[in-house]
């Protein structure tokens, strides 16, 4: 049975999508004993919101946080000062049992560059955790069909634009495989009551693309082609993937 996140834990949104933070940590509270001295490292990391949480309900865990921006002294959280669109400034043998990235892909070209280096940080056997903005709801796709844009994208960047990477669900499962990761949970969350108007549409939408996904034939597992792309994707703003690495020794065997 699931356990619940003590009442007297207030989580806030921080800066992402609502009921992201509460779903990791609630899968984190089930997956870890309270007394483990679990080594996390979370970036960015914004403005320590996560790993604050982490550190009240993880009180031996080992805390690593990495941001281009310092975000202040945080007792029990080693903060690292760094550019994530470049090489990492961590020890290449510094490990971790679980490496986060909440709501930051958007902000990073170079996607394929990041994933790597925070797949090279992870234990074998450890956990990656990857969130992001879903760019295929119903909103979304409206917003393109009468717009040209996705819901969170402006048709036209300003010079010092952040948020510019619309990177799609399917390339980050690519990469993450690609990077020796196990993909072991998606969910979708972060639905608004507001979007219920978008139903009807969602309904003839899913229609069709449970058809195409039915027919369509690719190599990764069935399951995780269903993963992807649940009914809830298409009105749900936020995605969180949850993946293993693999051993290398094995895979190369």
């Amino acid at each position: 049975m699931q356990k619940t996140l003590p009442s007297n834990l207030n989580i806030v949104r921080g800066q992402t999508q609502k009921n992201v933070n509460r779903t990791l940590l609630t899968y984190l509270f089930n997956r870890f004993p309270k007394d483990m001295k679990m080594s996390i490292l979370d970036l960015p990391c914004g403005n320590l919101e996560f790993l604050k949480y982490v550190k009240t309900l993880f009180p031996h865990s080992e805390l690593t946080a990495a941001d281009i921006v310092t975000p202040g002294a945080t007792p029990g959280i080693n903060f690292h000062q760094m550019d994530l669109t470049q090489n990492f400034t961590l020890s290449t043998g510094q490990k971790f049992d679980v490496v986060s990235s909440i709501s930051g892909v958007m902000m990073f070209s170079n996607t394929l560059s990041f994933i790597r280096n925070c797949t090279e940080r992870i234990k074998t056997g450890g956990t990656f955790i990857l969130t992001n903005d879903n760019n295929a709801t119903v909103k979304d796709r409206l917003a393109y069909f009468f717009l040209g844009r996705y819901r969170i994208f402006n048709l036209v960047f300003e010079d010092q634009e952040l948020m510019t990477e619309n990177v799609p669900i399917h390339e980050l499962i690519r990469l993450m495989r690609k990077n020796h990761i196990r993909i072991d949970d998606i969910t979708y969350t972060s639905f608004d009551m507001k979007d219920a108007l978008f139903l009807p549409f969602a309904l003839v939408a899913y229609v069709s693309q449970w058809l195409y996904l039915k027919r369509l034939n690719t190599k990764i597992p069935e399951d995780l082609k269903w993963k992807m792309y649940p009914f809830k994707h298409l009105l749900c703003k936020h995605y969180i993937i949850i993946g293993t690495k693999l051993d290398l020794a094995v895979l190369s065997a």
